[in-house]
């Protein structure tokens, strides 16, 4: 199983900094991890999707996967590791260049800068913060890429590694690791946003599906759907009684 974190295990609020998951959330991916191996793929980095979980149990996969840490205490696998001198320039490039504009913040996930503007309420400033961003990363940051989330741009490294790539791997290290029959794997993924399109297309390759978290029809690479985080709660709850009962046959 592999899942996104906002917008899929909890709802999309207005400040990063307060997207809690409940109680009930976290029982169902603990029980998740105990029947199943259990990835989390996020734009945040591995230190803040932690936080927010606080499950040991599960592989995190940080800056839409280029920080990739399994559980069993081996080295995080982060393949751009040499762009993070860049990214925390970046950082603080960004926080003064849209620093005027209400509403906006900056946030750090280690090998991603996140520009928020789900708070700016006029449109001419969310125009100016895109413009501003794009035209601060291609003329001081041309080794950096600038990609669209859901009111937020994000600031990557130019080299490609993405969620899918991540989750190709975790697949490949799992699979050796515990001598799994990989034609006896089902992987899903489930996640909401335009970067989690990149995984849901690895995965029809890789035999699995992606589930994409929507309230209104999209046009995606996975071939099923949920509606919000509470479906998503429940099915992930049925999943789990389903392989406890195919175990009691």
């Amino acid at each position: 199983m592999f899942l996104d974190y906002d917008g899929t295990l909890t709802p999309i609020v207005k400040k990063p900094e307060r997207a809690f998951m409940s109680e009930q959330t976290r029982n169902a991916v603990r029980e998740l991890a105990m029947t199943f191996s259990t990835s989390i793929v996020t734009g945040r980095s591995c230190d803040k999707a932690k936080g927010f979980i606080q499950l040991d149990e599960l592989h995190y996969v940080g800056s839409h996967g280029q920080d990739i840490q399994l559980n069993d205490g081996t080295d995080p696998f982060q393949p751009n590791s040499e762009y993070l001198p860049v990214i925390a320039e970046a950082t603080e490039r960004l926080k003064e260049a849209v620093r005027e504009i209400k509403g906006a913040s900056v946030e750090n996930n280690k090998f991603c800068v996140s520009v928020h503007y789900r708070e700016v309420r006029r449109e001419k400033d969310k125009d100016l913060l895109k413009n501003i961003v794009m035209r601060t990363v291609t003329e001081e940051f041309p080794d950096l890429k600038v990609t669209n989330g859901k009111k937020v741009r994000e600031v990557r490294p130019g080299a490609k590694f993405d969620k899918g790539d991540a989750v190709k791997y975790l697949l490949q290290q799992l699979t050796n690791k515990h001598s799994w029959d990989s034609s006896r794997i089902l992987p899903i993924y489930i996640g909401d946003d335009k970067t989690d399109e990149d995984a849901f297309k690895v995965l029809s390759e890789e035999g699995g599906f992606g589930i994409r978290v929507c309230k209104w029809r999209k046009r995606t690479a996975a071939e099923y759907s949920l509606k919000n985080p509470s479906e998503v709660k429940e099915f992930l709850e049925k999943l789990v009684r389903w392989r406890r009962e195919q175990d009691q046959v």
